[in-house]
């Protein structure tokens, strides 16, 4: 698969969160990743909805709130 195949092909979170819309920044971090049948990218955005879904439902401990307001502000996470 091409490297360009490999950005436009975006996991996203599907609810809890997916819904913020948009771009966050022109220099947005991306994960390239592999499983054991595609190769795919992945939005440090998304792993951030994640970590905040992942809070919110109490399979990880409670992060600072201080954190919580500079990332919301970047990346436009949403409770």
């Amino acid at each position: 698969m091409r490297h360009d195949d490999i950005l436009n092909n975006r996991a996203n979170l599907v609810g809890n969160g997916s819904d913020a819309g948009g771009e966050c920044c022109d220099d947005e971090l991306v994960f390239a990743l592999r499983d054991k049948h595609h190769d795919f990218s992945l939005a440090l955005q998304t792993v951030l909805q994640c970590l905040r879904w992942a809070e919110v439902e109490g399979g990880v401990p409670p992060l600072p709130s201080d954190w919580w307001i500079q990332v919301k502000g970047r990346y436009k996470i949403q409770d």
